[in-house]
């Protein structure tokens, strides 16, 4: 998967939504873009934006749009209403993670990323699939977990939990609490992670490019 992450210029958000509506995503779908899943940043950094990209592989990268010329001329308008943006590939973790029912709509979701000390990662993810299969048991609608590659960091995992509404993040901490205790999850082990970061995203369908069902 592919991960664009955008910081808009302060006072450019309305402008930059309104480019990738009507321009932006009408060019990348009429270059072969089938899917594009667009977040914004709730709580945490203003101006944020998530656009994640599924790809076959590296060699897509070998082959540019038919639109190439076009697309160029295209992106090259939003250098006015962009701070900074970074493109990194992340890699799923099935194995690690809870997956929603089919066909689940996002909505609204906590993302935290968090960077493991290096050679904890093997205690990391022993951990994290005690931890997520505790979170199975919440109100939550699932948790799903990648692992920073290619333009990221190796050992940077990124937990995104979903819910569907404000309100149940609200009642989250409860219901891990319990869960928690249920379960007896033991604390995590000191040293293992050195930097944790949490946002609350909203998924944006209207900024999303949403495949064909």
């Amino acid at each position: 998967m592919e991960v664009t992450l955008v910081h808009v210029k302060p006072g450019q958000e309305q402008a930059y939504q309104d480019w990738q509506k009507s321009t932006a995503n009408p060019v990348r779908i009429k270059g072969g873009v089938k899917e594009r899943g667009a977040w914004s940043t709730s709580l945490g950094p203003g101006g944020e934006y998530y656009f994640v990209s599924p790809i076959t592989g590296l060699s897509s990268y070998d082959t540019p749009p038919s639109n190439q010329a076009e697309a160029a001329a295209v992106f090259e308008k939003s250098r006015s209403m962009v701070a900074d943006a970074r493109i990194y590939l992340i890699t799923a973790r099935p194995e690690l993670s809870v997956a929603p029912k089919p066909g689940y709509q996002a909505k609204v979701a906590v993302l935290s990323t968090q960077n493991v000390s290096p050679g904890r990662v093997s205690a990391y993810t022993a951990n994290l699939k005690a931890l997520t299969a505790v979170v199975a048991k919440t109100n939550a609608k699932g948790v799903l977990v990648s692992q920073s590659g290619l333009g990221g960091d190796p050992n940077e995992f990124n937990v995104l939990v979903m819910f569907d509404s404000f309100a149940d993040l609200d009642r989250f901490p409860a219901e891990f609490a319990k869960a928690s205790t249920a379960a007896k999850l033991p604390p995590e082990a000191a040293g293992i992670v050195g930097r944790t970061n949490y946002r609350v995203l909203r998924y944006r369908p209207d900024l999303s490019i949403v495949p064909a069902r």
